[in-house]
């Protein structure tokens, strides 16, 4: 097999965390080019290089399922423990956070061992996770800004639901 990589062509779209390998054969016909999945080897041969990209998001789809989501993944991290009503706790190996409650859709968040206050606006608790996993530097930049804009999305009035 004399795999070639297609000129001009883009990278592959990541799926599922995934980025297949879609290379040309140099022939033509059904077998023209090549898929490769990173985890599992090659997964056959297609005619054109459209069919391969859609038979590897099928097979990512099935075979290996999204993972966490951002908020997820930080909620994993940042675990809050319920002390007192109103009142959490998150023990981390650098530092103990407390979170509190201060009225509807306002929190706050102390380092405790510095009797600091954290400088952050935080309407969930979800909010105060990212704000500790970042001051922690449990968490990225990247992260933090994906598990808050997955958390603000709003849907439209007008929106019909498909269940």
């Amino acid at each position: 097999m004399s795999g070639r990589s297609r000129k001009g062509s883009a990278p592959e779209p990541v799926v599922n965390g995934l980025q297949p390998t879609i290379t040309e054969t140099g022939g033509a016909g059904p077998d023209r080019f090549t898929l490769v999945c990173p985890q599992c080897g090659e997964l056959g041969r297609h005619p054109f290089a459209l069919l391969a990209r859609r038979a590897f998001e099928e097979h990512a789809d099935e075979d290996h399922p999204a993972g966490q989501s951002p908020m997820e993944q930080i909620r994993t991290l940042v675990d809050l423990s319920e002390i007192a009503p109103g009142r959490w706790e998150c023990a981390l190996e650098t530092d103990t956070y407390w979170v509190r409650e201060l009225g509807p859709g306002r929190f706050e968040v102390e380092v405790a061992s510095r009797r600091i206050v954290v400088d952050a606006r935080m309407s969930t608790l979800d909010d105060a996770r990212i704000v500790i996993g970042g001051h922690a530097k449990l968490v990225s930049q990247a992260l933090a800004t994906a598990a808050t804009l997955a958390s603000r999305r709003i849907s439209p009035d007008n929106i019909i639901s498909l269940e």
